[in-house]
């Protein structure tokens, strides 16, 4: 037993269909994310990313969470962080403190590893970066150089008044 469905009324309702379709805004999405290039960021955003390298050169520290749990693979969040650290430190180059409570000495030492073959890729031609375990903290900088002006990225040599680590991984004040 064959049933059969008339022909007007289903290709009626097929046109009505694809009409609607065809007919859809080309602008709405339903929860998927932009697609294309993201909007040019705001000129003051310079100001604050030379706040936030502050921040960073007095931390000069990653953590766990800059690791994929139970991996020794960087995480995004770790990616831009070793990143970041690559174009401060490329210049003079120093030590990251790596501050953990993991017990596992093989992860560990992967981990170290692996932080360390990223940031020779990420500066192939600066000074090398070491990382090694300890507590976070660091130099940072003085008010006079976060008041002054663009961030350390943009500057187009070394700041003066450094400080750099000597033989004994001990900071030491160089320059004028």
């Amino acid at each position: 037993m064959k049933t059969t469905v008339s022909g007007i009324p289903w290709l009626a309702a097929l046109g009505l269909c694809a009409a609607c379709g065809c007919a859809a805004n080309e602008y709405t999405r339903l929860n998927s994310p932009p697609q294309g290039e993201a909007p040019c960021h705001p000129t003051w955003t310079d100001y604050y990313t030379y706040h936030n390298d502050q921040g960073m050169l007095a931390d000069m520290s990653i953590a766990d969470i800059h690791f994929v749990p139970h991996s020794t693979c960087l995480s995004g969040v770790g990616e831009a962080r070793l990143e970041r650290y690559a174009e401060l430190l490329a210049a003079r180059g120093g030590t990251l403190n790596y501050d953990t409570a993991m017990n596992d000495p093989k992860l560990l030492d992967a981990r170290l590893q692996a932080a360390r073959d990223f940031l020779a890729q990420a500066c192939p031609g600066g000074q090398p970066v070491d990382v090694l375990v300890g507590p976070a903290g660091g130099r940072g900088m003085s008010n006079k150089e976060a008041s002054e002006g663009a961030a350390v990225a943009q500057q187009a040599e070394p700041r003066k008044n450094a400080y750099y680590l000597n033989e004994n991984k001990a900071f030491e004040k160089q320059g004028d």
